[in-house]
């Protein structure tokens, strides 16, 4: 089951700089006053890599994971779903969803699934 994307970045009312995850204190001016901003769009790769030694719990041979820019500027990162012959570039265009990543004590965690942009 897919949901809405939970994550919540933050804009400095002095500055305008975008925050994920929150601080106390904006790291561009110090400022202490923010605005919550949701991410919308689709997404940009950044960076990504792939991680061949899981570590225990994981069902998967290996999980590619990236970082990812949203149209609106929040940078986040989110587990990328293609197999291993995909030829993934920096610069791709995603689509994001928030779905389950994985099973922990029987229960579904939820996080940032990116899937190639049709």
């Amino acid at each position: 089951m897919k949901r809405e994307i939970a994550i919540t970045a933050y804009k400095c009312k002095k500055c305008g700089k975008l925050h994920y995850p929150f601080h106390e204190r904006c790291l561009g001016c110090r400022g202490r006053e923010f605005e919550a901003v949701k991410p919308q769009g689709q997404v940009k790769i950044l960076t990504f890599t792939r991680i061949y030694n899981l570590p225990w719990g994981f069902d998967q041979r290996y999980l590619t994971i990236g970082i990812v820019e949203f149209e609106n500027g929040v940078r986040a990162m989110g587990q990328i779903n293609v197999d291993e012959t995909f030829d993934l570039k920096v610069g791709m265009t995603m689509k994001p969803t928030w779905a389950p990543i994985r099973v922990q004590y029987g229960e579904n965690v939820y996080g940032l699934v990116l899937e190639p942009a049709a």
